[in-house]
């Protein structure tokens, strides 16, 4: 008989001598056992739930904190980012403070600023002269008259301008010299271009000069286009902010946003030239026009130039024929212009001196 046989004989007659004892106590252990890991399981989820709560209570205070941590980040980087920009239009600023200068300095060497090369395609057909055609909506009558005293303040015989002004005339009407075309309408859609087709269409002399009612001309502007070796089809030059930063002057138009180019850069036919200011001979009218139908800020100078620029007329700039943009809410950041929120805008919303609005984009429809 093997010995594992034997061992299970013995146990057998051992339970049967002493019934159910030790069987009692190991279900008794075993139903207190039992009991144990409930009162664990039941601890465990309460000390889970607590953790949970304190987690949370401490998470909350935190988390605005964070927030406004993160808040004052952005805000430095903000500040640090406008100073950058800020030292890149110093830098523009200077160097139109000293163009005269740097102009004299490159003809001593028998050259010029590159972008004066571009000349005329074809002859005009009207009477050499300015028609300073200039758009209103109303708004802005004291600008208006300001501009209109910087045109007569130029050393220009009368008998070679005029000054045509279209939109909202009422106020301006009886002011002599002046010729009034009312569009109510138009200006109070803001169909820019379908003011200037008039204005174009009714110039007299050979150069129109576009402009809106918020520019001013530089005292030497007509002497300086008067200087201008060889002619042009399409002209511009620089335009000041009020601050002395640079306006939308020598520009590229690239994925519908506008950048500053340096002024010794060639044309090239992705510029434009902006709506508010701009010399246009008389031949180009006979062609094209502005799209009567674009709205404010729907890009109808790009729209324009991008066709003149495709049929080939070219670009000159005239760098001394300098003009304001005559509105303190704009200047350039960087390599772009801004127009900064006025102060009932910016009431609502944090970080008011940062907020700025994009000049563009700007549509090519």
């Amino acid at each position: 008989m093997s010995s594992f046989k034997l061992r299970h004989q013995i146990g057998s007659f051992l339970n049967k001598l002493f019934p159910c004892v030790e069987k009692a106590e190991l279900d008794s252990l075993r139903h207190e056992l039992q009991q144990v890991k409930q009162q664990l399981s039941a601890a465990q989820c309460v000390d889970l739930h607590a953790l949970q709560a304190d987690r949370d209570a401490v998470r909350s205070p935190l988390e605005p904190a964070d927030d406004r941590d993160m808040l004052l980040l952005k805000q430095e980087i903000e500040i640090l980012r406008n100073e950058m920009q800020d030292n890149i239009a110093a830098i523009h600023r200077l160097e139109i403070l000293t163009l005269e200068r740097r102009i004299g300095l490159l003809r001593d060497f028998g050259k010029e600023l590159p972008p004066t090369v571009a000349g005329r395609t074809r002859r005009s057909f009207k009477p050499q002269g300015y028609s300073f055609g200039i758009i209103t909506n109303g708004q802005r009558n004291e600008k208006l008259l300001r501009l209109i005293n910087s045109i007569r303040l130029q050393k220009t015989p009368l008998d070679s301008y005029e000054i045509l002004v279209a939109g909202c005339v009422e106020d301006i009407a009886g002011i002599q010299g002046i010729r009034t075309f009312p569009m109510v309408e138009a200006a109070s859609q803001g169909r820019l271009g379908a003011m200037r087709n008039v204005l174009a269409r009714a110039a007299t002399f050979n150069k129109f000069v576009c402009l809106d009612d918020d520019f001013l001309l530089h005292p030497k502007w007509a002497e300086a286009v008067e200087e201008v070796r060889g002619d042009f089809d399409v002209a511009t030059s620089i335009i000041l902010n009020p601050d002395l930063s640079r306006y939308c002057d020598w520009v590229n138009i690239i994925e519908n946003y506008t950048f500053l180019r340096a002024y010794h850069e060639m044309f090239d036919k992705c510029q434009y030239v902006t709506g508010g200011y701009g010399i246009y001979k008389d031949f180009i009218f006979v062609e094209h026009s502005w799209n009567d139908d674009l709205g404010f800020y729907q890009g109808e100078d790009v729209s324009f130039s991008k066709r003149l620029f495709d049929a080939g007329f070219q670009l000159k700039f005239i760098p001394k024929a300098i003009v304001m943009h005559d509105d303190e809410r704009y200047r350039q950041k960087g390599y772009g212009v801004v127009r900064l929120k006025s102060a009932e805008e910016c009431l609502s919303e944090p970080l008011t001196s940062l907020r700025m609005e994009k000049l563009c984009p700007r549509t090519l429809s």
